[in-house]
């Protein structure tokens, strides 16, 4: 059970079933046994329509391969979200400059993936991860492709969006 705002983290050898766990947790499977209750929503009884709700409106992914899109700038990265939702151009716009302002990158807001560093690129799923400000955002592995220092960057990051917005991070 985790509350709101919380920080957690899920620790064990490969193949213990982590991802998958966090596949649960944001709709993408569905448990075969048991019952895994996701803000108030029971994973096991959404529709595939209901799950998609609720991953659009109330959560956030961070990726470990960071699942940018390397034909689109870093703007349209992070927007990408947003445009499943119902914000005119100008709200989009103000949302993407803040998330990359959170994450240090608004003067990447032109380049595209192949463009940046790993931990730039990390910096960018993490933008793209909060900035419908979503309730609850899902890391898997979000330092395991990046260096000592980028890997403590990033995860200061996330603190700092989770004590400051007072998102859950698991």
């Amino acid at each position: 059970s985790f509350g709101e705002g919380e920080f957690a983290g899920f620790i064990g050898p490969s193949g213990s079933g982590k991802t998958t766990l966090l596949n649960i947790i944001g709709s993408l499977d569905v448990p075969t046994t048991g019952n895994v209750l996701v803000l108030g929503n029971s994973v096991g009884e959404l529709t595939a329509k209901q799950a998609a709700r609720l991953r659009k409106e109330s959560l956030g992914f961070i990726f470990q391969s960071y699942n940018l899109l390397a034909v689109h700038t870093v703007f349209e990265n992070v927007e990408f979200p947003l445009l499943l939702l119902k914000y005119s151009t100008s709200e989009r716009r103000n949302m993407v400059m803040d998330a990359l302002a959170w994450v240090g990158l608004t003067e990447k807001v032109k380049s595209k993936p192949p463009q940046l560093s790993g931990g730039e690129c990390q910096r960018v799923a993490i933008a793209r991860a909060m900035v419908k400000r979503p309730s609850l955002v899902l890391a898997d592995e979000p330092t395991a492709n990046l260096d000592a220092a980028n890997s403590h960057n990033i995860l200061q990051t996330m603190v700092k969006l989770n004590r400051d917005l007072k998102t859950t991070f698991l």
